[in-house]
């Protein structure tokens, strides 16, 4: 639908409307998912909820969070444009087994567009289990109230948060214990998709958020165009992508290939830091921030830099100048996921 919107239009898909739709991807995802949930629910022992089949950051999240619980789950939406069916699915889980466990995660979860669904969590009285989620605090967007935050982080079972700032919060507000660790994703990321050989790779991969950028005061445009005369002198081939895809694999595997990943987008600092590729973060908000200072040693600049082309340059130069190699660094934050991930199997019904 997007690539059909005049350019004005654009930006206001992304900020207003892409969080909403397209939800399973594919028809393919679609079908698979609707048997799945029919044989699924006779019993569920667990439901797996995350924002969005078509953000590969949401699902990959998922897969990491799937992948440390090992249990088969229910695969439910908690997008606002999903409401409806995930208020039934809520009813019909608690009518068959009410300690059915709820994993929620990972993303940006604590922001106002899922104060209803939040709502719907804690009203149902189901156990609870959040996992790599995080608060984003961005220029322009609201938050979720302390209320609701504390009620959020008081009544889970386990919680767990992708950054120190989302950390400190919740701690602060509930006086609970709040486990910090890596996003989920990156477990799953680095299993299938480390890459040793950055320096083999011939493109610069520019990853985008247009609503982050424009809300930030950054020109997308601008950027673009700079980083495209970047790569020129790097004799790289210049790529971009929007991390919106119902193909993750494919997604993963561009990350994965490139010589030096360019990211307005968490999820494409999270994949390329877990994947082994050189990244330069592009500070919009302070979720990227929070993520590099909490589990990477890479040092991002802030979006606008990239509007002047020697900064620009000098500042890829300066990634690609001193990537090493973070797979032990990687290694020993995913072990402590999957120790996490034990003691919250403990609550999972027999």
């Amino acid at each position: 639908m997007k690539q059909f919107l005049p350019t004005f239009l654009k930006w206001r898909y992304e900020l207003y409307v892409a969080e909403y739709v397209d939800l399973y991807g594919s028809l393919g995802f679609f079908v698979k998912q609707f048997f799945a949930r029919r044989k699924l629910i006779k019993k569920p022992k667990v439901a797996y909820i995350y924002a969005n089949k078509g953000n590969v950051g949401d699902y990959i999240s998922f897969l990491g969070i799937r992948q440390l619980i090992d249990v088969e789950g229910l695969e439910l939406f908690c997008t606002p444009v999903w409401e409806k069916q995930l208020a039934e699915y809520i009813k019909r889980i608690k009518q068959r087994n009410p300690e059915c466990v709820l994993m929620i995660g990972g993303g940006g979860l604590l922001q106002p567009v899922f104060e209803s669904f939040w709502q719907l969590v804690l009203t149902s009285k189901l156990p609870f289990v959040c996992m790599g989620i995080g608060i984003n605090k961005m220029p322009g967007r609201g938050e979720l109230s302390n209320e609701l935050l504390k009620e959020i982080a008081t009544k889970a079972q386990h919680i767990g948060v992708r950054d120190t700032y989302t950390h400190n919060y919740l701690t602060n507000l509930s006086n609970k214990p709040v486990y910090l660790g890596i996003c989920p994703s990156v477990n799953y990321v680095n299993r299938y998709y480390w890459n040793n050989e950055p320096s083999s790779r011939s493109v610069l991969l520019h990853m985008y958020h247009p609503s982050d950028l424009r809300l930030a005061g950054a020109d997308l445009q601008l950027i673009t165009e700079v980083l495209k005369h970047v790569s020129k002198a790097l004799n790289l081939e210049y790529q971009e992508h929007s991390n919106m895809s119902s193909d993750h694999e494919k997604m993963l595997a561009t990350v994965s290939q490139a010589r030096v990943v360019v990211s307005s987008r968490l999820h494409g600092c999270i994949m390329s830091f877990a994947s082994g590729t050189p990244f330069l973060p592009l500070y919009c908000d302070e979720k990227i921030k929070a993520f590099n200072d909490t589990h990477t040693h890479v040092v991002g600049v802030e979006a606008t830099v990239m509007h002047d082309e020697a900064a620009a340059l000098k500042n890829v130069k300066r990634i690609l100048a001193s990537f090493d190699n973070q797979q032990p660094l990687i290694k020993q934050k995913t072990a402590q996921n999957a120790d996490w991930a034990e003691h919250i199997k403990t609550i999972i019904p027999l």
